[in-house]
């Protein structure tokens, strides 16, 4: 049996190691190999319209929906790579991501099976799945007052998706500091990388089934008067309203500002007010605090930030060529 010091050691050097990682942002070339911005220019060159096109039609019917497309990039590409495994659906002998417990409530999978039924009649086995969510994600944070960012194109879709791989690499909404800034150093982004992209809250809505721990059982007492003590109280009783102790299924709006892509969510998470437990985390670590407060200055730099986070993100495990298929139905493998 390990002797406490021994113990007391590793995790120090877990530590240091998690630490050591936040400091550093990679440089990386703007795209993966392969991709580019024109890849659909001779093959379907009405690719980009037909997704602007639904992406406006969602947005129009809600527009806090943005966020759910901004999600779905994230939570597609931090599992295997951008290769659309988060829409595939489960089978009798397998469960897919999008069943993972850290996809509860996901939204946005019928959308773009909607929109690859259109890029199907214009252009039959051209436009992948895997660049119908890079490109949706796009189009949703502009169309929401967000930033605009070149997407390159080019991405095939995988043919494999794990629930417990999904489980494995997302971050669950209970994660303190160390463990977010440990979940994005295993992809290659650093701290402050992390609290960009934190920022995609600042959009949508979500279930309670992430902020209960929030709200009622932080230190594991289980207790209805158990809240996390970083939190508003006055916003914890707001919360406790729309999601009382056990209901997991009912929505609440993400932010007050719910479909603007705006730096209002910064100002939240510096107020105690932060929806997830993974939000009010990034203000009980110096570095992650200065960075917040940072961001709620008129003129900082969280839109280019968050742009450059989201090109990033798109080039993780990207394949292309012979790799993978260009799917028929976004949910199913050909």
């Amino acid at each position: 049996m390990a002797s406490g010091r021994a113990q007391s050691n590793s995790w120090l050097l877990v530590t240091s190691s998690v630490l050591f990682l936040a400091t550093l942002c990679a440089a990386t070339s703007d795209y993966a190999p392969s991709l580019s911005e024109n890849y659909y220019e001779k093959t379907c060159p009405q690719a980009a319209d037909i997704i602007e096109k639904y992406v406006n039609k969602f947005l129009k019917k809600d527009s806090s929906f943005a966020g759910a497309l901004t999600r779905l990039q994230f939570h597609d590409c931090w599992v295997g790579g951008c290769d659309g495994s988060v829409l595939l659906n489960s089978t009798e002998t397998n469960s897919a991501e999008r069943d993972a417990h850290v996809n509860f409530g996901l939204r946005g999978i019928q959308e773009i099976d909607e929109i690859k039924a259109a890029l199907e009649s214009a252009c039959p086995g051209v436009v992948s799945c895997a660049d119908i969510i890079i490109a949706a994600a796009r189009d949703a944070t502009f169309k929401a007052g967000g930033p605009w960012w070149s997407v390159a194109l080019g991405r095939k879709d995988g043919r494999e998706s794990s629930d417990l791989l999904a489980d494995g690499n997302l971050p669950f909404p209970v994660f303190n500091f160390t463990l977010l800034v440990d979940n994005f150093a295993r992809k290659n982004f650093c701290a402050r990388e992390m609290v960009v992209l934190s920022g995609a809250h600042t959009i949508g809505n979500t279930h309670c089934n992430g902020i209960l721990p929030h709200l009622y059982n932080f230190t594991g007492a289980n207790s209805a008067t158990d809240i996390d003590p970083a939190m508003n109280k006055g916003f914890a009783a707001f919360l406790k309203k729309h999601c009382p102790q056990g209901n997991r299924t009912n929505t609440i709006f993400i932010n007050s500002t719910p479909g603007k892509f705006d730096n209002v969510y910064y100002k939240s998470v510096l107020a105690g007010k932060g929806i997830f437990i993974t939000d009010s985390a990034l203000i009980t670590d110096s570095l992650g605090k200065k960075i917040v407060t940072s961001f709620t200055k008129a003129k900082s730099s969280f839109f280019e930030e968050f742009a450059a986070g989201m090109v990033k993100m798109g080039n993780l495990g990207v394949l292309t060529g012979a790799q993978g298929e260009i799917r028929k139905t976004c949910q199913f493998v050909n």
